[in-house]
């Protein structure tokens, strides 16, 4: 196979050189030749694993602010789960498939979560949040104990007191096929 591909390329190579090309230009042609196929291939990348979502509202201020483009890492639940604290980019089921919500996952599958007292509580163990400090106003539907089912996950925005998520019924527990990908 290596000799097969060793002597195709010596045949290229005097077939080239009996067409009088100057070396000079072959080399450069072979540079931008390497470029676009480095864009192409690069472009292409993004387009599969990656893509941006522009953040429209203050639900993640301060981690993330108002009309901020973030960069979504569409592969990494392809081969592994959220962790608790993942920022997600997640959409809210088949009616609203190009609006896309950003929120920090709090609550895994199979957990019990519940707000009392403006505390997060996961499986009656009160959760370190540190990415806002203000009591939790409203605890929503989290105000009794939210069991979590095999592929849902409970989320919050880290300006709770001021965005929709996990604890209002509209946005409810967010299920694996609903996220896009981890914001990065």
């Amino acid at each position: 196979m290596a000799q097969t591909f060793a002597r195709k390329r010596r045949k290229l190579q005097r077939k080239i050189r009996a067409m009088g090309i100057p070396h000079k230009i072959l080399t450069v042609t072979g540079i931008i030749l390497g470029f676009l196929i480095a864009a192409f291939l690069g472009f292409g990348a993004a387009r599969m694993f990656g893509t941006k979502v522009i953040v429209d509202g203050d639900a993640m201020t301060p981690a993330i602010e108002t009309n901020a483009a973030v960069r979504v890492n569409r592969l990494i639940y392809k081969v592994s789960r959220p962790r608790r604290m993942d920022i997600i980019v997640f959409n809210m089921g088949q009616n609203n498939m190009n609006r896309y919500y950003v929120r920090r996952v709090v609550g895994l599958p199979g957990e019990t979560v519940r707000i009392a007292d403006g505390v997060i509580y996961i499986d009656d163990e009160p959760l370190e949040y540190k990415f806002n400090t203000e009591y939790i106003e409203n605890a929503g539907r989290a105000s009794e104990e939210i069991t979590l089912g095999s592929d849902e996950y409970f989320v919050i925005g880290d300006n709770y007191n001021h965005c929709e998520d996990s604890r209002n019924a509209a946005v409810g527990n967010i299920s694996t096929d609903q996220i896009v990908g981890k914001a990065g």
